[in-house]
């Protein structure tokens, strides 16, 4: 069965799709695969490979099936490394005392001698707590990452527990595991002292841990198409068991000796910096290699990636449902296709083999990033893997070593971020999974094949197709992005003519202290930036801020940093207001700003637009909110920022207000929504923007009465998530469809 387990391998993959994800295009995959093992006109090898594949689609089906209760214990293990220190809030994953069950727990410390007790922290303690239990809240945004898939598919953790207060801690009795954990958190915690480049690749590298300093350097690898280096970073598992080797082979160690000491390492050092994706594959090839190499047996490469494969889907069945899953498994799976291959060749297909899931998941493309690859790959392989290795360890001893390699990153750092500017990305879109599937196979296809043109003409094909599909759209819709406590609507004109953004979301940060505040990403960049990008969307050329709440303009930075934006619109005298200007001051020539009263004109060519109030300039509270009445396809929307109900009665006087479909003002509030409003406007449909368990206790239940009462159907982001109504007059929401 030489070269023949690939076989079992790749329907053991393609079944962790179609059963998991439950996507019938992934049986195609499967019968594909089958088609081809008929053609190898084995009957043995057939039949045991049904067999064994078979027994993997019943193993993830019970896999799924496992949904471990609610847990009741409040007293947790918890090993030192991993644990968390972002501000005031501690995260660490935790198993519940008396079950196997692991789960996500969160404290907000109290003090800051508690904060630093915590970073500090070296020892697996035993934590008795307070707490309650809740089940980990999935993704309720298109394109928003989701977070308890995430946990759940890659440390099978369900719930998350709130943690009110930690009653006591005590050191747990140390054991071979513990130990490993103890030790790699004092080598983390002793990486702070490195220079913080050399101490961001030395963690991640070294000791497997990508903390939240090391995510910029991750995002900016990702946006230039360099991940894929992460991805195959087990290349430094290579690196040191030939270092190793060298080593001791010149301190005349025997070779078998050698060999022995490298097959009980490997596995530890696995276990020891993290177990993460990238590195259990890169452990089990090099054991495997290593393996066959001191007992004489003769297994092919290709027999070797395949037995990986099997193995880590026994333990991990949603091994290839992550990026970085994928990228690391098929990219060195390509590897093997391209022995032959100059280093240019393997550069170029390596950036084709990894376009489709860049494309899937990150929904944009660089320009550069072939000829960036062709440049970092070497300098990666043979310079950054040493010398991270090398000032790491003399750091200590002979400090200038580590300093200078540290500049040597930064310099790599900046030269890498002059390349990662807006106007050298392309943003495709997200090609949808079967596409970017398809993709994939015919890459392999034009490899194998000797009508190599052929193939690559469909893929071209297949790559402007989704690109005009995502581009173009043939349908408008309005878009009200679930971001919790605040406003963001976007508008898309079929065609993506024009995009319209009205308010940005924020959130609140109420009287923290410097050593409370963390660094965090923003609902923008969490929600909205990603939505964007997946409809292809690069421009907004309208934003509309309604007033001054940081809950309604507070992440226009963040739009205006990574996005291009054509002219932002406010209430007259919002400008002068300083929390306003300091805001907008880094991007004041960046775009265009336009205040508006009354009744003032704007030029947007898809649809109509009136501005029904301010009525005068104001500093941009909830009075001098912007209000809105928007004709779109033939229905009437009117959005009133958080106008309250004096505002309101103002308006019923002398305004035509009748709209289809009312964006509630407020989110909800009882101070908006008046009776008398409601009536003039006389609208179908009410949609609330509001978070989930929010202090304000928004939508208040005297505004949902007065719905009720003027039998107008509303729906609360809160409840269903995103919602998106198109311009065929068809409602979507994320959660309740």
């Amino acid at each position: 069965m030489r070269n023949n387990w690939i076989f079992l391998a790749g329907l053991a993959t393609t079944l962790s799709f179609a059963v998991l994800s439950v996507r019938w295009w992934a049986w195609l995959f499967v019968l594909l695969i089958f088609v081809r093992l008929l053609f190898t006109q084995q009957l043995r090898l057939t039949v045991l490979t049904i067999i064994l594949a078979t027994m993997f689609g019943f193993y993830y089906r019970y896999y799924e099936q496992l949904q471990p209760p609610l847990p009741h214990g409040h007293t947790l293990l918890v090993e030192p490394d991993d644990c968390t220190v972002a501000g005031d809030q501690l995260r660490f994953t935790a198993q519940v005392v008396g079950t196997r069950q692991l789960v996500q727990a969160y404290y907000y410390l109290p003090d800051q001698s508690a904060q630093h007790f915590w970073q500090q922290q070296q020892h697996a303690v035993k934590l008795t707590v307070t707490g309650d239990y809740q089940r980990l809240q999935p993704a309720t945004n298109v394109a928003e990452f989701d977070y308890a898939s995430y946990l759940k598919q890659q440390k099978r953790i369900f719930y998350s527990l709130t943690i009110d207060e930690v009653k006591t801690v005590q050191r747990c009795s140390p054991t071979f595991l513990t130990r490993l954990h103890e030790w790699r958190q004092r080598l983390i915690i002793r990486s702070h002292g490195l220079p913080r480049q050399l101490g961001q690749y030395y963690r991640s590298l070294i000791l497997g841990c990508q903390d939240a300093a090391f995510k910029s350097t991750g995002a900016l690898f990702k946006q230039l198409g360099l991940i894929h280096l992460f991805s195959l970073s087990g290349l430094h598992v290579y690196y040191f068991a030939n270092l190793f080797q060298m080593g001791l082979l010149r301190l005349r160690w025997t070779r078998e000796r050698v060999e022995v000491c490298l097959l009980v390492l490997l596995p530890l050092y696995a276990l020891f910096a993290g177990a993460t994706t990238s590195l259990l594959r890169a452990a089990l090839l090099c054991w495997l290699h290593v393996f066959n190499r001191h007992f004489h047996i003769q297994v092919a490469p290709l027999d070797c990636f395949a037995a990986v494969v099997l193995i880590n889907l026994v333990y991990r069945p949603y091994l290839f449902f992550s990026l970085g899953g994928q990228l690391s498994y098929l990219l060195s799976f390509a590897l093997l296709f391209l022995q032959g291959a100059n280093e240019w060749q393997r550069a170029l297909k390596l950036n084709l083999l990894s376009l489709p899931l860049l494309l899937y998941h990150v929904y944009e493309w660089h320009w550069l990033t072939i000829l960036l690859n062709l440049l970092i790959m070497p300098i990666f392989s043979y310079a950054i893997l040493p010398l991270t290795l090398l000032g790491g360890l003399t750091y200590n001893f002979i400090p200038i070593v580590g300093r200078l390699i540290d500049r040597c990153f930064v310099g790599l750092q900046l030269f890498l971020s002059w390349f990662a500017r807006p106007g050298l990305m392309l943003t495709y879109g997200q090609l949808p999974a079967m596409l970017a599937s398809s993709c994939i196979l015919l890459l392999f296809y034009a490899w194998c094949s000797p009508h190599k043109r052929r193939y690559y003409g469909v893929l071209a094909t297949l790559y402007l197709a989704g690109f005009c599909w995502l581009h173009f759209p043939l349908q408008g819709r309005v878009v009200f992005f679930d971001i919790g406590q605040g406003d963001s609507i976007l508008i898309e004109t079929p065609f993506h003519h024009e995009v319209t953004l009205i308010d940005t979301g924020g959130k609140l940060h109420f009287g923290q202290k410097a050593w409370q505040k963390k660094d965090s990403r923003t609902r923008a960049e969490q929600v909205i930036i990603p939505y964007l990008k997946s409809r292809g969307i690069r421009r907004i050329d309208h934003v509309f801020l309604s007033h001054q709440d940081t809950d309604h303009i507070g992440d226009l930075p963040a739009l205006l940093k990574q996005l291009q934006i054509g002219l932002v619109y406010f209430p007259a005298g919002m400008e002068y207001n300083q929390h306003f200007q300091q805001k907008i001051w880094p991007y004041r020539y960046q775009t265009k700003w336009q205040p508006l009263l009354r009744d003032n004109q704007i030029a947007i060519k898809d649809f109509h637009c009136q501005v029904l109030a301010p009525r005068q300039p104001g500093s941009g509270t909830n009075e001098d909110s912007l209000v809105l009445r928007l004709s779109l396809n033939h229905k009437t929307w009117l959005f009133t920022g958080d106008l309250p109900t004096s505002g309101e009665d103002a308006l019923v006087k002398d305004t035509v207000l009748k709209a289809d479909y009312l964006k509630a003002g407020h989110h909800g509030s009882r101070t908006s929504s008046g009776a008398a409003f409601l009536a003039a406007v006389q609208p179908q449909k009410v949609i609330i923007s509001a978070g989930r368990h929010n202090r304000y206790g928004h939508p208040h239940a005297e505004t949902l009465a007065r719905f009720k009462a003027a039998n107008i159907a509303y729906k609360n982001t809160a409840d269903v998530g995103m919602i998106i109504w198109s311009f065929d007059d068809k409602w979507w929401t994320f959660l309740h469809n």
